[in-house]
Order: C-alpha cells, then sequence, then structure tokens
C-alpha cells in the first residue's frame, strides 16, 4: 500500500499497485468497485479502480498497472481491540464502543437501504480513520439484494 496526493485535491489516499499475476483477483475487485461506486456515506470507505493505468515507477520507469484508490486510513478495529487489550489489560471503554458500534450500525443501515449486503464484516474491515470515524471496508463478497433467495456461503470462517 502506498500514500499519495489524489490529483487536483489535497486529499491524501491509499494506492494499491496490482501486480499482474494477481489477474485472479480482478473479478473481486471489479465487484467491489462496482458495488462501492453506488454508495456514499461518511462511514463507508470511499474506492476507486482505475484499470490499465499508466504508474511511474521510483526508477522512473512508467509501467500500465491496475490500481485501486481509496481513502487514507489509520487502522483497522481489530489492531485497536489488540491494542487496547494490551495497554489496558481489558477491552475498549464502553463509551469508544458506543460510538464506533453506532457508526457501524449507521454505515449497515445505509448499505442495507441502498439494497448492497456486506457480507463480512469483522473488526478487520471496520477500518479507522486518523478521527478514529468507522469506515466500512473490504466489500469483496458484498452483494445487491434482489428477489433471489442467496444462499452462498461467504465471509470468513473456520
Amino acid at each position: 500500500m502506498k500514500c499519495a496526493v489524489e490529483n487536483g485535491t489535497n486529499r491524501r489516499v491509499a494506492l494499491k499497485i496490482l501486480k499482474s499475476e494477481k489477474s485472479w483477483l480482478l473479478s473481486h475487485v471489479k465487484n467491489e468497485s462496482s458495488i462501492l461506486k453506488e454508495l456514499d456515506h461518511p462511514n463507508v470507505i470511499k474506492f476507486e479502480f482505475l484499470p490499465a493505468t499508466l504508474y511511474k515507477k521510483k526508477s522512473g520507469e512508467e509501467i500500465t498497472r491496475d490500481i485501486i484508490v481509496t481513502e487514507l486510513t489509520k487502522c483497522d478495529l481489530f489492531n485497536v481491540i489488540i491494542a487496547s487489550a494490551i495497554t489496558r489489560r481489558k477491552g475498549l471503554s464502553e463509551k469508544i464502543t458506543r460510538a464506533f458500534f453506532r457508526q457501524l450500525v449507521e454505515a449497515v443501515e445505509y448499505c442495507h437501504g441502498k439494497g448492497v449486503v456486506h457480507r463480512d464484516i469483522k473488526p478487520e474491515n471496520i477500518l479507522l480513520d486518523a478521527e478514529y470515524n468507522v469506515k466500512l471496508a473490504n466489500f469483496r463478497c458484498a452483494t445487491i439484494l434482489d428477489s433471489k433467495k442467496h444462499f452462498t456461503t461467504v465471509g470468513t470462517w473456520m
């Protein structure tokens, strides 16, 4: 993951430059991109997929790569919980937990209102920005609800 400043703005973004051998990932990225293109909520990650984009390496060499552009975030909720357990010897405070949970519920309610189901909500997919606002991320398993019943097993399970 690289950090960059978005053209024409002062907004810092994260870039993921996909290696050509990661082509198996493209269908997931395209699905995620098409779903996130329809969503605009402060607690849902901003995401853009730039296929076959000219990229200039540090060496000056120009190559064509698929690039993912997302909002720059600070950390994920999983690492915040672990850090709290280590430093405080207990979980997050109730006040902080309530704030994170409220933002997460607002994001999920917004997505469901748009007909989008995430299907892989877990602490690692809940990112936090520099002000510790929740950003629901990783919509690779997401789907659009329709009249069909969905029986696909998705997400993280053992």
